[in-house]
């Protein structure tokens, strides 16, 4: 997997892979224009969108149940030092009504996507400037 940042402003880059792109930028008391996510915000939607997808596909594929309607929120915490984040807390609605006493598995499951193992068991990172 690989995808390609460009410095688009200041405080502003453009995420690109073969097939789309998007903006991220620092918030205006950063020197960013806000015009897109910051790397925060990215953090917690990649979380809580892999928690979602990851249980409506168990659901279609486990259940036969094609979820409509999902929604969900996600909140996060900063620490200062060091400065990260602490606390994701994701809350997914809508599904009890389709899912009933699956409910329980389909949370089972949504924690156990990729983002969640990766937050859980922290990766290796390298980094090299040039």
């Amino acid at each position: 997997m690989k995808l390609r940042l460009i410095q688009v402003g200041p405080r502003c880059m453009e995420v690109v892979s073969d097939r789309w792109k998007f903006i991220v930028d620092l918030k205006e008391s950063f020197g960013g224009r806000d015009q897109g996510p910051n790397p925060s915000e990215l953090a917690a939607a990649a979380l809580a969108s892999c928690e979602v997808l990851t249980g409506i596909y168990w659901a279609s594929k486990r259940h036969g149940i094609e979820l409509q309607n999902v929604e969900a929120d996600v909140e996060w915490e900063y620490a200062e030092k060091p400065e990260r984040i602490t606390n994701f807390d994701v809350k997914i609605r809508n599904v009890r009504s389709q899912l009933g006493d699956n409910t329980r598995a389909f949370a089972a499951i949504a924690k156990g996507c990729t983002i969640s193992k990766t937050f859980s068991t922290a990766p290796s990172m390298r980094l090299e400037v040039e």
